[in-house]
């Protein structure tokens, strides 16, 4: 990242740093530009795609033990519609390099849970980190 800082007088430091400002679900977010090194980036929690991985793991968990038999029981359990389970279950077949990305905060700042879960995700990981930017 190019920052240009320039000394206007004693009291005046004029500094121009590159960012671009996106909306994200209503909130500001400033971005950074494409040519900074993913080292120099700070880390990232999204806490609504990091809570919705733990929900579909959950799910999976409670599963296998034999609480649940479908995902229709989990719709009906946590009062929600079958096709919202369904599309958070299927997190459990995400690439596990994208998983750890997210858990530890260097994903793409763009990714987002809808982005997720909105689309048509291929089986193969290969596939899914080159669509999904991880």
């Amino acid at each position: 990242m190019q920052e240009i800082t320039q000394t206007i007088n004693e009291d005046t430091i004029d500094i121009f740093v590159p960012i671009a400002i996106k909306k994200r679900g209503g909130a500001a977010m400033l971005m950074m530009p494409k040519n900074v090194k993913p080292e120099d980036q700070k880390t990232y929690f999204d806490d609504k795609l990091i809570k919705t991985i733990g929900k579909a793991y959950k799910w999976k968990m409670e599963m296998e033990e034999g609480k649940f038999e479908s995902l229709a029981d989990i719709a009906r359990n946590e009062k929600v519609g079958t096709s919202y389970v369904s599309k958070v279950f299927n997190l459990n077949f995400i690439s596990p390099r994208i998983i750890k990305k997210i858990l530890t905060g260097t994903q793409p700042r763009t990714l987002r849970l809808q982005d997720i879960i909105a689309k048509q995700i291929p089986d193969l990981w290969e596939e899914q980190e080159e669509i999904l930017g991880c």
